[in-house]
């Protein structure tokens, strides 16, 4: 039995050359519709970083002016006891001392937002920033926050150094009295310089001596010294948080969600 083979024309060049380039345009735009894709998505993904920042800026400067307003209140209550120190008053007046003394044993710390920024450098998020203004700013804030908040981590130490001193100075009767007493503000954020009220009945110091009193006062004083500065950086820390933000917002706020 005879077998016969069907007889195949070879193809003209101009279908060779016309497969060729359908494969080509095949492939090419498979490729740019990939990178469309990815820069799609890496678009997607500065937007939603630089979102999380603005809302960690935004949150840093509320709690900037937060404590700010306690560094001005816990200023003007020292400067009233500093008068009494220098006058020698305060020595001889137990319920002001009680009053001053546990009045600024009030610390408030600063505490930044850092989601947005912690999650930006860890996902390399910064290349992915078309803007290098954007870039340059953030790298300003860092800064500036850092320096703010190492001279904050003095300021907390000397506090607890305070607090101490002044727990083996004062009689416990009369501090259970006066915590008994005190105005708790209804806003946890809030800061009274008047929370203590003068206790009616102090008892006298388990400590009178004038080295220890001279001791404690001195890291007081420092304490409300080293704040003017950290206010000043506070506001430089408001001041680079503002136009980074400002920024952001211009460039990418039309593209937030939830706003």
């Amino acid at each position: 039995m005879e077998v016969h083979h069907h007889s195949h024309h070879p193809k003209k060049w101009k279908e060779y050359i016309t497969e060729f380039l359908m494969l080509f345009l095949a492939v090419t735009l498979g490729f740019m519709a990939e990178n469309i894709r990815e820069h799609q998505v890496e678009k997607q993904r500065e937007i939603k970083n630089l979102q999380n920042v603005h809302q960690d800026l935004q949150r840093d400067i509320k709690e900037i002016d937060t404590t700010i307003v306690f560094i001005d209140q816990k200023q003007l209550l020292a400067d009233t006891l500093f008068v009494l120190i220098k006058n020698k008053e305060i020595f001889n007046d137990l319920s002001a001392f009680y009053y001053y003394s546990k009045n600024l044993s009030f610390r408030h710390l600063f505490e930044n937002s850092d989601n947005g920024f912690t999650q930006l450098k860890s996902t390399g998020g910064l290349r992915l920033i078309e803007n290098p203004e954007i870039i340059e700013k953030i790298q300003d804030y860092t800064t500036t926050l850092n320096r703010t908040l190492s001279l904050q981590e003095l300021n907390e130490t000397s506090g607890i150094s305070y607090n101490t001193k002044l727990s083996k100075m004062l009689n416990v009767e009369t501090v259970i009295e006066m915590n008994d007493a005190q105005i708790v503000p209804k806003v946890s954020t809030t800061y009274n310089h008047n929370r203590y009220l003068y206790p009616n009945n102090p008892r006298p110091l388990f400590d009178t001596n004038k080295t220890d009193l001279n001791e404690l006062f001195n890291i007081l004083y420092g304490i409300i010294n080293r704040n003017k500065y950290f206010k000043a950086r506070l506001l430089g820390v408001k001041k680079a948080a503002t136009e980074l933000d400002s920024l952001i917002v211009k460039d990418y706020g039309n593209n937030f969600k939830n706003k």
